[in-house]
């Protein structure tokens, strides 16, 4: 099956087809919640920012113009909304610590890590059942393999050895990821040191 670019599909949606307007949002909604979530600190407000976006876009279709890239354009609209959201919410206070300190990451590292943050929730999501609870209990809810053990009413053993399969499965699955990521920081910081020789 071949991937439709991005702007085919915008063309589509701002011609009414809901099926590339769909796709658009299935491509997108979860990196860019986890982007939104980044800058306002609570997934639950990012995620009504991110919808709030796909319905304005599907409303303002027709007139809305994408001068560079798709991508591009529903990154930057969400960063922009996070930051009316902030200085609508806290107009006196200005921008706090922790929104400076993000708004001092380079915006394409912001991106990055939104879109690893996705592949990490997809590769969770297709654990196995009980795998997936256990991985979730160890390291989202911060329980030992012992307190697991008991909730679930497992042995410490099997909770140990579907933690093993659920890390396992999570790095074969960031694998070609996380090459991809590594390769392009070893270029950026070659491109660094040259231009200091230049």
């Amino acid at each position: 099956m071949s991937i439709i670019p991005d702007t085919d599909v915008f063309r589509s949606i701002q011609k009414g087809d809901h099926k590339a307007f769909s796709q658009l949002f299935d491509s997108y909604y979860i990196s860019l919640c986890f982007f939104a979530a980044r800058y306002l600190h609570d997934l639950s407000l990012a995620r009504s920012l991110v919808q709030d976006l796909f319905i304005d876009l599907w409303q303002r279709r027709e007139k809305i113009e994408v001068a560079v890239s798709v991508k591009a354009y529903l990154y930057i609209s969400v960063k922009n909304r996070c930051i009316d959201y902030l200085r609508a919410k806290r107009p006196e206070a200005g921008i706090t610590e922790p929104e400076a300190a993000v708004s001092q990451v380079p915006f394409r590292d912001l991106i990055e890590e939104a879109e690893l943050n996705e592949r990490i929730n997809l590769s969770i999501n297709r654990l196995p059942d009980k795998c997936r609870e256990i991985f979730l209990l160890s390291r989202m809810e911060g329980l030992k393999y012992a307190e697991i053990a008991r909730k679930l009413d497992l042995s410490v053993k099997t909770v140990e050895m579907q933690m093993g399969i659920a890390l396992r499965k999570i790095r074969e699955s960031l694998s070609d990821y996380l090459t991809l990521l590594l390769l392009a920081f070893l270029c950026k910081k070659l491109f660094m040191l040259l231009q200091g020789v230049l």
